[in-house]
């Protein structure tokens, strides 16, 4: 995602001193819940999402009211863009040979299914199996939320 000169963006800039702490503690308190989940590993956990972000489907709005269809078993899985190990690597920036030793073991969880042609997506068991950590996601990004409205509302009463 390129970096603008976008309103928002310097909206957080000029309002980073309100939103920050928020953004700290639930990004903190996320990446220790994910560190604990993922037995420490957190290219475990750069690489399942490097497959779960780069496979959406284009039609795929990301909206919270979809979060059951990533969790419902009778969902077609087939709807995902399929992405191999070597452009795994070339995004998240973790060797090769370390992205093949992760999916093995993503594999080995049932969160991830590599096909005959080595194309990798993660299966719905990913998400069922991580519905706390997605808890903690939600939870980090309503305190954003908070932090951002607060800082929203301020900003509307400096400048009455």
């Amino acid at each position: 995602m390129p970096l603008r000169n976008t309103r928002q963006r310097t909206f957080v800039r000029e309002n980073f001193d309100a939103i920050w702490p928020a953004h700290l503690s639930g990004f903190t308190n996320l990446l220790v819940q994910l560190r604990k989940r993922f037995d420490g590993d957190l290219d475990l956990v750069l690489v399942l999402a490097t497959i779960s972000s780069r496979t959406q489907p284009e039609e795929w709005v990301p909206a919270l009211d979809q979060l059951g269809r990533l969790t419902r078993e009778t969902a077609p899985e087939s709807n995902q863009s399929a992405i191999n190990i070597q452009s795994v690597a070339e995004y998240s920036g973790i060797p090769r040979e370390t992205v093949r030793r992760k999916v093995t073991l993503l594999q080995a969880r049932g969160w991830v299914d590599r096909g005959a042609d080595g194309r990798l997506t993660v299966t719905h068991a990913a998400a069922r199996d991580l519905q706390d950590e997605t808890g903690s996601t939600i939870t980090y990004l309503a305190a954003l939320l908070i932090a951002f409205e607060t800082a929203q509302a301020q900003a509307a009463s400096r400048n009455v």
